[in-house]
């Protein structure tokens, strides 16, 4: 196995895997707007709780809180299902910061969702509150990957089942500072 890592413009080479640009972050900062402007109008008047899953959806978050000028709150929540591999381990470990969502509109904010299992995982044990609302606010899906009935009401981009890493999401824990994202060739 080759263990380098070599960052370059068009291409990039993590442990052995080459990936190369799949969404500029033009386009991604141009959708997470949107997406914020659609969350304004549909919380004016209320108070959401954004809980933000670490570590990859942290970019994402910043970006589409920064654009979302109602108040609100925040909690973070860590969830781990892959690893160091590129496929969900179908084990997902949670731990939550903040318990008090009983009453709260809460609005999940992930990196990508793949085949849906973390993301139920995480509705169960957040629904356990007895939140008011709950809602889902991903940047990337894999509708095709999904092995669970969900709906996500704000989703950035429906993406093919490829790999992908940058603007937040990792191979090896490599890559999630890229602002573009990159997919494997």
């Amino acid at each position: 196995m080759d263990n380098s890592v070599a960052f370059k413009r068009d291409n990039l080479t993590i442990l052995g895997k080459k990936f190369v640009p799949f969404i500029r972050s033009k386009e991604i900062t141009k959708r997470i707007k949107f997406i914020a402007k659609e969350i304004r109008n549909d919380y004016k008047g209320k108070i959401p709780v954004f809980v933000v899953i670490l570590k990859g959806a942290i970019f994402f978050a910043a970006e589409l809180l920064k654009n979302i000028n109602i108040p609100l709150r925040v909690e973070t929540l860590k969830a781990k299902s892959y690893g160091n591999s590129m496929q969900s381990s179908g084990k997902v470990d949670l731990f939550v910061t903040g318990e008090d969502f009983a009453g709260k509109d809460l609005i999940i904010v992930e990196d990508i969702i793949d085949t849906g299992l973390t993301i139920s995982t995480i509705i169960d044990k957040l629904s356990s509150y007895k939140p008011n609302s709950l809602e889902i606010a991903t940047l990337l899906m894999k509708p095709k990957n999904l092995r669970c009935d969900l709906r996500v009401k704000y989703c950035g981009f429906e993406i093919p089942e490829k790999f992908v890493i940058g603007y937040g999401l990792d191979f090896a824990e490599f890559g999630r500072n890229l602002k573009d994202i990159y997919i494997l060739e």
